[in-house]
């Protein structure tokens, strides 16, 4: 099975040529649609119209490919299936799909055809404004409730877009390396997607950490890149797109002939809303609204289709635990990190923060410097980022190729076990380990 999420982002830069991003806003659009005719011209990846259909020409596992759309969609949601199931008490088919509002007809059922094929069984597609309402039981709890709710979200191809903040990211780490060694890393272009594929992993740690460590081996001219980002810097570093925000809501208002006060309530949406300095600026924009954020707003979509999956197929309110006042949900008593030692420091990161509820899967990749051939892993449990309370494993993986990369998925079971699995990416080697963590 093809790579596909986090483990398909290093093909950006390894293998671009075989690497599909953003196959969604392609669905369902016929060949002489502009969004269509833009994504064929700018893709790494070559694209050619077979019966006035797109199809990716692709090499898998030394064979030359035509892959459609619907397939590449198809290997994402066979993954997501696999994970759900993974996750849930028993097997999983009915489902709601969110699909972006501006969504046509044709696009709809090209995605649902997609699911389908996969194993899932699409019960409704919903927009994704509905589907993060849905999520705080908006007009569902009391239906004479009327009111105007806006929905604000952060995602990519948007005048405020996740993918501006990564832009910046990446700008400011490219001139504090050219700072360092007078190198410009823009002068290779696998070394840029190298740098901003961990801008990207430095921005989703700000969101909710003071500080980001940002580390590339070998970013460019075998140079080694290390790098300590503080949320301030970064907030300061994305004002300028940061500050689009209220003439954003200020353009949708005017459209809808209402005023910002006629707003009551807002349900931060996406990844980006995270960041405190958004919050604070939609929060002084609409000061007579109430904020929704208490749901991670990177998972509002996803549980509003849940819930809407639930009442479809008749499952009891009480079992869907995601409103956690009302529900017990089982967490993590201490964060578990991964220790990093050198000769002499010993650095600890998290990657189940304390309070984390079970299940939850997290995936990492490491790229290891041309002469190490071996990798080490050490886990821990921490009641602080500072220091180390219980040493829980380690797993050692020897005789490794050279500048190996080596894939870690860290699973969080509801039994609150902790599985881990590291994966070496040409040589296939494989090693894990299940240890028992405080809850």
């Amino acid at each position: 099975m093809p790579a596909v999420g986090s483990a398909a982002k290093q093909g950006k830069i390894r293998n671009a040529q075989n690497t599909v991003c953003n196959v969604k806003q392609i669905l369902g659009r016929s060949s002489d649609d502009q969004i269509l005719q833009q994504y064929m011209e700018s893709s790494p990846v070559k694209m050619t119209l077979q019966d006035d259909e797109p199809v990716f020409k692709v090499e898998h596992k030394g064979q030359a490919k035509d892959v459609p759309p619907s397939k590449i969609a198809e290997a994402i949601y066979l993954r997501m299936l696999e994970t759900a199931r993974s996750h849930g008490d028993g097997d999983i088919h009915d489902s709601v799909l969110a699909v972006p509002c501006d969504f046509s007809e044709d696009q709809k059922q090209a995605i649902s055809e997609s699911a389908n094929a996969a194993g899932f069984s699409v019960l409704r597609t919903v927009s994704e404004p509905v589907s993060a309402l849905l999520s705080y039981d908006i007009g569902q709890t009391d239906n004479t409730l009327e009111c105007n709710v806006l929905v604000f979200r952060i995602g990519n191809s948007r005048a405020v877009a996740g993918s501006k903040f990564t832009d910046s990211l990446t700008d400011y780490l490219a001139t504090e390396f050219y700072k360092k060694y007078k190198l410009d890393v823009k002068e290779s272009r696998r070394s840029v997607k190298k740098l901003r594929l961990e801008a990207d992993n430095v921005k989703h740690s700000l969101s909710t950490l003071g500080n980001a460590q940002c580390a590339v081996e070998s970013l460019f001219e075998g140079v080694d890149f290390h790098c300590q980002v503080s949320r301030a810097r970064f907030e300061s570093l994305i004002s300028p797109v940061v500050q689009l925000c209220p003439s954003l809501i200020d353009n949708l208002c005017t459209t809808a002939d209402i005023t910002k006060s006629d707003i009551q309530k807002v349900v931060m949406c996406g990844g980006g809303t995270k960041i405190p300095c958004v919050q604070k600026i939609i929060t002084d924009s609409l000061p007579n609204a109430e904020i929704l954020n208490s749901i991670p707003p990177d998972e509002v979509i996803a549980i509003g289709a849940a819930k809407q999956a639930a009442i479809l197929t008749g499952s009891d309110e009480t079992d869907i635990k995601v409103n956690f006042e009302q529900s017990e949900v089982e967490c993590l008593k201490k964060s578990i990190c991964v220790k990093a030692a050198s000769e002499s420091t010993c650095q600890l990161y998290p990657v189940f923060p304390a309070l984390t509820p079970f299940p939850c899967r997290k995936h990492e990749t490491v790229t290891l410097p041309s002469n190490q051939t071996s990798f080490k892993l050490e886990l821990c449990e921490c009641s602080n980022n500072n220091s180390v309370d219980a040493d829980l494993g380690k797993l050692v993986m020897q005789d490794l190729p050279k500048s190996a990369v080596v894939s870690i998925v860290f699973h969080l079971r509801r039994d609150g076990s902790l599985h881990v699995t590291c994966k070496e990416a040409s040589s296939e080697k494989t090693v894990s380990i299940t240890v028992e963590v405080q809850s």
